[in-house]
């Protein structure tokens, strides 16, 4: 991973997406800080960044396709699959719901992932890991192989053991500490 990007991003990072207080999480488990890679990931030089770190990630992988559950996957599958173009190795991206609509096709999947057999789950902030595990499975079901779990950042709440457990390789650009201040 180049090491200026890396710092670029994780200054970014703290500028823009990390809060301190008192916060409920998805979960319902309460925090002292707040992660919103959005605020990164919908910054142009934000998503620049996590996009050429991604990519150095996922060159060994050989996917095809990326994907993830929206909506904090959908700048990242945007941006990679741009970039992958310009690299000359284009990926087709697909985005996951939460459960299936309830009209039109009422599919749980969005974009380009039939035929793909190797592909990577991208996500911005892992806490539990429930949401690459749910675009996960809907890839799954569409007979894919998911080779990568990529995060930007992991809050280090037990997903890596998570991912091990079901077989899928996972790295993250960052770990919470290496962005929370060091305690005194």
């Amino acid at each position: 991973m180049s090491t200026t990007d890396r710092d670029r991003l994780r200054q970014i990072i703290l500028e823009r997406s990390m809060r301190f207080g008192e916060f409920v999480l998805s979960s319902g488990a309460t925090s002292n800080y707040y992660i919103d890679v959005r605020k990164t990931s919908l910054h142009p030089e934000g998503l620049r960044l996590i996009t050429h770190l991604f990519w150095e990630q996922l060159l060994a992988d050989e996917v095809t396709a990326i994907g993830g559950l929206t909506l904090g996957a959908d700048p990242l599958v945007a941006g990679l699959m741009w970039y992958s173009l310009e690299q000359g190795k284009p990926l087709e991206g697909f985005l996951v719901r939460k459960s299936a609509k309830d009209h039109g096709m009422r599919g749980q999947v969005e974009g380009n992932l039939a035929g793909h057999k190797r592909i990577a789950i991208l996500d911005d902030v892992i806490t539990s890991g429930e949401s690459a595990l749910i675009a996960a499975e809907a890839a799954e079901s569409y007979k894919a192989e998911v080779v990568r779990v990529l995060a930007v950042v992991d809050r280090s709440q037990g997903a890596p053991q998570i991912f091990q457990q079901r077989g899928y390789p996972y790295t993250s650009l960052f770990t919470i500490n290496e962005l929370l201040p060091a305690e005194k």
